[in-house]
Order: C-alpha cells, then sequence, then structure tokens
C-alpha cells in the first residue's frame, strides 16, 4: 500500500509519501506531520508577520524575549557563523530584504550590514539583541529540522519519504522493499536529471544558485549570499549532501555553495558525507561515498 500526500505549509507544496499503512492510517499520519510543519513556519518564518522570528526581528536593536527553540536555532546559526568565518551569517535576512525579497514592512537598510557578531545573548532569561535594521533568516537550518521533526511525528509509519522542495527524508522501504530512488535536477533544466541515488533510513537536500533569484537595480542575486562579501556566493551551482538527518543534509549543502569549490570539497571530505557538486564550468565533484549510492538514471524514467 502507497499513499501520496501533498499541502502546502513554510511558503511551498510538501509531498508525502507514505508505505505499508491503510489509507485512513496514513492520512492521519500525514496530518500530524502537517501540524509540524505548520507549528515550524509560525515560529521561524521571516514572511509570517504574526511569527515568532519576525517580532524579533522587527525588535529594533531591543533585548527581546524568545522561545527556547528560537533562541538554541539563533545559537546554533550563531556556531556555524563562526566555524564559517562569516561566510554563513543568520544576518542574511538584511541583504535579502535589500533585494526585495522578504522585504519587511518600514525596512530601512543599516549604512554598515550588521553580521552575527553584532547579536547579543541573555541566556538566564533567553533575551535576544538585534542590531539596529538587523534581520536574521536561519533558513537552511530551519527546513532541515522541521523534515526531521516531521519524521518524527511519523515514527510508527513502517516507511516513508517526506519533500519539501528537493529537501528529503526517507525511512524504511519503498515499494516492494527497494529503496527510494531519488533524483538530482539539473541547474540549467528543470526536466533534467544529472544523478539519481537509493536511500534508505536518510536525508539528502539539494541547494543551488537558480532556485531563489531576481534582479535588483540591474544586478542578478540569488538568495545564498557570502556573508564575508555581502555579495551572491559563485563557483557552486548546485550541492547534494546526503547525511543521517535532513537538517545536517540542508546545512552542508547550502554551506556547499557559500564556500566554494575547494573549501567545500575539503569539508565533506573531512565529514565523509556523501556530495555532488556541479561548479560554474559544469564539472561534476562528487566522492566515492556517493557514487556508491548512485543508481541509473533510467530506473527514474522508464
Amino acid at each position: 500500500m502507497t499513499e501520496h500526500y501533498v499541502f502546502h505549509s513554510m511558503g511551498i507544496p510538501i509531498h508525502i509519501t507514505i508505505v505499508g499503512l491503510p489509507k485512513k492510517e496514513a492520512g492521519e499520519a500525514v496530518k500530524k506531520a502537517e501540524i509540524v510543519f505548520n507549528e515550524y513556519d509560525l515560529r521561524f518564518s521571516r514572511f509570517e508577520p504574526d511569527s515568532e522570528l519576525m517580532a524579533l526581528n522587527m525588535s529594533n536593536g531591543a533585548w527581546h524575549k524568545v522561545g527556547v527553540e528560537l533562541f538554541q536555532v539563533i545559537k546554533k546559526c550563531v556556531a556555524l557563523s563562526a566555524e564559517t568565518d562569516g561566510a554563513f551569517d543568520p544576518s542574511v535576512g538584511g541583504i535579502l530584504a535589500s533585494y526585495g525579497y522578504g522585504l519587511p514592512e518600514n525596512f530601512i537598510s543599516p549604512a554598515n550590514s550588521p553580521t552575527y557578531r553584532d547579536l547579543a545573548f541573555n541566556e538566564r532569561e533567553l533575551l535576544i539583541r538585534l542590531a539596529p535594521g538587523q534581520i536574521l533568516e536561519p533558513a537552511c537550518i530551519i527546513k532541515g529540522m522541521a523534515i526531521d521533526s516531521a519524521g518524527k511525528a511519523l515514527e510508527k509509519v513502517p516507511g516513508f519519504m517526506i519533500n519539501v522542495g528537493g529537501d528529503i527524508l526517507t525511512k524504511g522501504d519503498y515499494d516492494g522493499g527497494s529503496a527510494w530512488n531519488i533524483a538530482v535536477q539539473a541547474p540549467n533544466n528543470p526536466d533534467a536529471i544529472v544523478s539519481a541515488v537509493g536511500l534508505k533510513n536518510a536525508g539528502i537536500a539539494t541547494s543551488g544558485v537558480y532556485q531563489t533569484k531576481g534582479e535588483q537595480d540591474g544586478k542578478k542575486w540569488h538568495h545564498l549570499v557570502n556573508m564575508k562579501n555581502k555579495c551572491p556566493a559563485n563557483g557552486v551551482v548546485s550541492a547534494t549532501v546526503i547525511a543521517e538527518t535532513c537538517e545536517r543534509a540542508d546545512t552542508e549543502a547550502s554551506l556547499a555553495i557559500l564556500l566554494g569549490p575547494i573549501q567545500a570539497t575539503a569539508r565533506l571530505e573531512q565529514s565523509g558525507l556523501p556530495y555532488f557538486l556541479i561548479d560554474e564550468e559544469g564539472n561534476v565533484h562528487k566522492n566515492s561515498a556517493f557514487a556508491k549510492l548512485e543508481v541509473p538514471i533510467q530506473s527514474l524514467v522508464s
């Protein structure tokens, strides 16, 4: 028995495939997952006017009380920022707002863009203070966290796949005991496949400079901004990473874009995670761990 479901949350369609449950039980399980995604959206969205993150972003330099979950996420972002010497920085929300992407009401871009170093924390009282005009966007962590949490809500389901904009979590078997075959999209053609892998009990995420982009004042931009130079990252156009959780896969895929091919490859080699990168020249960089999981592309399209 295989059931497919789709609903909208976090601004995008969410696809869930359930294996091994009667239709009624599968539908009840998916409702639990939907609740999880809606809760994450209400807490962490940079676009929802009533979200907890929006309230923090609109605090305008004052100390602001947050819940423990948001406090922990921002602290995690700061640790990741320090680890990457500022290439990743949750303060990217201000840069994206200056492009008109997720522009808060009455937003005025500060003369000097704040960074993670401008954040202040009061751990005893769960208070965070942003610099005036500082806008946080922890999306590359949040989406994976939401998927993993939804996976926990489905822990009694024999087999499932959750797909949120190409970030995917799998558990158990697909039909007939097979792995979940997952395609990697070509950066320049959404209908073309450049690779495919078979997964069980793992997360996979693809980040790309082609996914969220636009043009502002005659200059092209995309949402993966290297905050060391405040410019859209270049060098890697698509990064796919497989990990034990979707949060880790999503985070490392985003970092691979931000760090560029040399640093990204070194970081991923050290981690041992399976990876598949495509650079600006169209060259593919992958490790043996990824190659071992690859399946013929024809198995997806035949």
